[in-house]
């Protein structure tokens, strides 16, 4: 009698554990992977746009939706995240359609490309000067204020501005700044 209720148990065990797996396999599709393996510094400069969503249905839409096989859609999917066997670097401009968007639309990758440009090619510059500011014992205020001025000049206001114009600047500039900062404590638990 024991027995038979142990072999049921391990029975129901058994189906919610299939159960899960088929659960979360259902989960796993091209826009997912597009989510879980975009590049760390792309990751950060979509967030910081508020445009990872939209570049994921945008690429899926664009590259991968329009083919009909299995492996072409993986395959598609591992180059536009730069991870295929023959095509080893991620292109953000590679993953936008430019050809098929309005001009509203491209404004907006435009925006986006730029940011993205700054975090894969100056991000670890401003990374590295703050670990090591930090590490020297400066305190935040002072690090932050040492990457807006080395890193961020070009987004400070300028004589030319308005009063207006200069303080949304200062407060975006500010806010990309807590943002980058963020970035970093995530890739470094102990700054």
């Amino acid at each position: 009698m024991v027995t038979q209720q142990v072999l049921v148990l391990s029975l129901l065990v058994r189906i919610q554990l299939v159960q899960q797996i088929y659960d979360k396999m259902k989960k796993l599709g091209y826009r997912e992977m597009l989510r879980d393996r975009c590049p760390k510094m792309v990751d950060f400069a979509l967030k910081w746009c508020n445009a990872k969503e939209r570049w994921i249905n945008h690429a899926y839409n664009q590259f991968i939706k329009v083919f009909v096989s299995k492996k072409e859609k993986n395959h598609t999917t591992r180059i536009i995240l730069g991870i295929a066997k023959y095509y080893r670097e991620f292109e953000f401009d590679k993953s936008i359609d430019w050809e098929n968007l309005t001009d509203e639309e491209k404004t907006y990758w435009t925006w986006v490309s730029g940011y993205v440009r700054w975090f894969m090619n100056d991000f670890s510059y401003a990374e590295n000067a703050y670990v090591i500011s930090r590490s020297q014992g400066k305190d935040e205020f002072d690090c932050k204020v040492e990457l807006i001025k080395n890193y961020l000049r070009s987004k400070l206001p300028t004589d030319r501005d308005d009063e207006e114009t200069k303080a949304k600047k200062l407060e975006e500039t500010n806010k990309f700044a807590d943002y980058i900062v963020k970035c970093i404590k995530t890739l470094h638990k102990n700054v």
